[in-house]
């Protein structure tokens, strides 16, 4: 009996020792959005929101004030952790040519709203 809460005590010990690298990497949410390659976006007065229309889908993606690199650019890419066209609520980020800007929150709209909102900003 000795020998086995050793045993068991050893294993416990030794996980902690394995390095982070080694550890599973995380993984995106089931939280996260699959962008088609065929989504579509408009700027928001300020640049201070993205709407994006994939499909039937549509979002409202926040940023921490002015967005550079939705105000430069026509070729905006969205990317989570180097993956092109996911869209995640956490560590998500849209990037121009030569500017990046962190997703701070990401909102599932209606379909009325975005159109209304994309009107808005064609005037």
């Amino acid at each position: 009996m000795k020998a086995i809460k050793i045993a068991f005590a050893t294993l416990l010990f030794a996980g902690h020792l394995i390095p982070v690298d080694a550890k599973e990497s995380p993984t995106p949410s089931g939280d996260c959005i699959t962008l088609s390659p065929d989504h579509t976006g408009t700027r928001t007065p300020g640049n201070e929101q993205l709407l994006l229309k994939d499909g039937d889908a549509h979002y409202r993606l926040g940023f921490a004030g002015h967005c550079d690199a939705v105000a430069r650019s026509s070729l905006i890419e969205v990317e989570t952790r180097g993956q092109k066209n996911l869209l995640c609520p956490e560590g998500s980020s849209v990037r121009a040519r030569n500017a990046r800007c962190s997703v701070r929150s990401v909102e599932r709209i209606e379909a009325a709203d975005y159109e209304r909102q994309a009107r808005r900003n064609r005037r």
